[in-house]
């Protein structure tokens, strides 16, 4: 048995907007959007923001999907979601080693790329499903 085909192709594109978000930047402090690629928030976003953790149960999403195990596939990328989403209430993230604070002035593309990537998983994790292999 293998996962429905709808569940692939959704999860695929949860991987290529995951990926792709990593190459933009994810948001703005203090006016400069320049410094925070996807890449680095998800290198160091978990010293100093809790929807870094987001990341970790798409992962845990993503595989769940991948074998067809439905509920835990649903209830991670709805947590995964829900850290997300989160991070749009933030005013203020530590964005140095200082462990200075600096308010977010603004999401940027690698931000809205990650979350776009969570709603492709939630959408794999709603069509996993096994269905029969094709002899």
């Amino acid at each position: 048995m293998t996962t429905s085909k709808t569940a692939r192709v959704a999860l695929m594109l949860s991987v290529i907007l995951f990926a792709a978000s990593l190459t933009q930047d994810a948001f703005c402090v203090s006016g400069i959007c320049s410094d925070w690629q996807g890449w680095s928030v998800l290198l160091f976003g978990a010293l100093g923001h809790t929807s870094w953790f987001a990341n970790p149960l798409l992962l845990a999403a993503w595989i769940a999907a991948l074998f067809a195990r439905r509920l835990p596939a649903m209830v991670l990328s709805l947590a995964a979601l829900g850290l997300a989403v989160s991070f749009m209430f933030e005013t203020s993230v530590i964005t140095n080693e200082a462990g200075m604070a600096n308010p977010v002035t603004g999401l940027r593309e690698g931000y809205w790329l990650w979350l776009a990537s969570i709603v492709f998983g939630m959408i794999a994790s709603f069509f996993a499903r096994k269905v029969p292999a094709r002899l």
